[in-house]
């Protein structure tokens, strides 16, 4: 019973890597063959110029443009379970200026989905850490409220700090509650609590993974809550900047 209990972390983790060696697979399984059967058609016309079979191409284009954002978060994900990714503790970052510029290029997007978006952004608000992560952290819950707040929905982004220091990150998006039952799983990777919602926006389910593994790597924490008045909000708090 006693070496049970001293193996049951090891099969743990080892039943976590294979579910994430298996998930990984059948994710790539898919925009390959996209890739293969567009470029079997191209082939049964070869006769064809690049304009007659445009559509093929650019359907091969996106999802290679898909698989190689996929391949970079798990290379992401992989380095970080290594230890080997680049410390993200480097310098003084100022927080402020990095949420705006990360803001600005989800207002078009919000506006073609018809979505309002709302901020309030604190001046001047300094974290140590690294500023490609933490430009990524904000994108990828910004990316993630504009997708389920839906058309004529709102997303809000608040940078505020805190009494007892540090920095606060709300994102807040209107839409349909997240079930209780998903919100404990919904930084695990691959992890959908819509799955067939998240595939027609073309989501891997790692998004959430990796803000989690950058929060983390800051020293600071994120949590999510969902409420019945179909709402929810992503918060993360990151410690003050020594």
């Amino acid at each position: 019973m006693l070496s049970g209990l001293a193996l049951k972390p090891a099969e743990e983790v080892w039943e976590q890597q294979r579910r994430f060696v298996a998930d990984a697979s059948h994710e790539r399984k898919t925009p390959l063959t996209v890739i293969l059967t567009n470029t079997g058609i191209l082939l049964a016309h070869s006769g064809d110029t690049i304009a007659q079979q445009q559509k093929w191409v650019e359907y091969i284009r996106d999802e290679a443009q898909r698989m190689r954002a996929l391949v970079e978060d798990l290379l992401f994900l992989a380095k970080s379970d290594a230890g080997k990714e680049t410390s993200p503790v480097t310098a003084p970052v100022d927080v402020s200026e990095l949420t705006w510029s990360a803001l600005l290029p989800f207002e078009p997007v919000a506006f073609e989905q018809g979505v309002e978006m709302e901020s309030e952004i604190a001046d001047q608000l300094t974290v140590q850490g690294n500023a490609d992560q933490l430009r990524r952290l904000v994108a990828i819950l910004l990316d993630n409220a504009v997708k389920y707040a839906g058309n004529g929905g709102r997303v809000k982004l608040v940078l505020s700090r805190p009494e007892r220091g540090g920095v606060c990150l709300t994102v807040h998006n209107t839409g349909p509650a997240i079930p209780p039952e998903h919100l404990p799983h919904l930084f695990e990777r691959f992890y959908r609590a819509d799955d067939s919602r998240a595939r027609t926006s073309g989501g891997y389910g790692l998004g959430l993974a990796i803000a989690k593994r950058i929060v983390d790597g800051h020293g600071g924490s994120i949590t999510v809550s969902s409420r019945e008045d179909a709402s929810t909000d992503f918060t993360v708090r990151l410690p003050h900047s020594q």
